[in-house]
């Protein structure tokens, strides 16, 4: 993808400060990984500094890299800003472009991980920006993320209310890969509120891949991934959100290597 600097009319309303630390315990090890979101209003960093990393003006994030949208902290949680189609400048001023919200880790090295997060879907919007309505809407949390076309994802919060754990591998039409449903439970959410999940992925040898979605110590959804749909993805990889056509903030991020 070629470099973003388009600048398209429109306003975000947060503080463009330089941001504060995210720093991580074990960044760039094998510990655990805990996101803070504490201090002022500021953007953290957007798709602007991805796809510009030579830029003096953009704003990274030691932790995050977000390929598109943009990532601020407001009232002590992480949060996407209003969903829109801007192409954001280095400053997110000309818009967020977080109706298709992408943010991953620039640590790589969680195989078996325990996922702690609250997340909170402040409204969905109707597509046309990005992105077209679809049912799957919503918050999505990334596990053992490769790449985009390579990844497990617990969609926590979506449009039709399910709750659904899928694979994707490489080859396809969707951004170059291939969804394969490994599990789903109806799980409606309620907008405003605050959501707690408790996400653990566990590989058994090379050739089983399990993923239990727990919330308030029940679980609502166990997945397993036997190789029937493609080779189970047991290489470590990143972790992440994604989002479409949803404004959401979260907290309490938390990611706890299980070996």
């Amino acid at each position: 993808m070629t470099s973003r600097r388009t600048i398209i009319a429109g306003a975000v309303a947060v503080a463009a400060l330089p941001p504060a630390v995210w720093s991580l315990a074990g960044r760039g090890g094998a510990g655990d990984f805990a996101s803070r979101t504490s201090g002022h209003d500021r953007l953290v960093t957007n798709e602007y500094a991805h796809w510009n990393p030579g830029a003096p003006d953009a704003r990274r994030s030691p932790d995050w890299d977000v390929t598109s949208g943009s990532l601020f902290v407001r009232d002590g949680a992480g949060w996407s800003g209003p969903p829109d189609r801007a192409v954001p400048d280095a400053r997110s001023s000309t818009g967020t472009g977080s109706s298709v919200f992408r943010m991953n880790t620039r640590r790589a090295d969680f195989g078996d991980v325990r996922v702690t997060l609250r997340v909170r879907v402040l409204r969905l919007v109707p597509g046309g920006g990005r992105a077209p309505t679809e049912p799957t809407d919503g918050v999505h949390l990334m596990l053992r993320r490769q790449d985009q076309t390579e990844l497990y994802v617990a969609s926590l919060a979506r449009r039709d209310g399910l709750l659904v754990v899928k694979k994707k591998l490489a080859g396809g039409t969707e951004n170059g890969g291939t969804y394969t449903t490994l599990g789903q439970v109806r799980h409606p959410f309620r907008p405003g509120a605050w959501q707690s999940f408790d996400v653990r992925i566990t590989s058994n040898g090379r050739s089983l891949v399990t993923i239990a979605v727990r919330q308030d110590g029940r679980e609502l959804l166990e997945a397993v991934d036997d190789g029937r749909h493609g080779p189970p993805i047991v290489r470590p990889g990143s972790i992440g959100l994604r989002a479409d056509n949803c404004e959401f903030a979260f907290t309490d991020l938390h990611a706890r290597p299980l070996r």
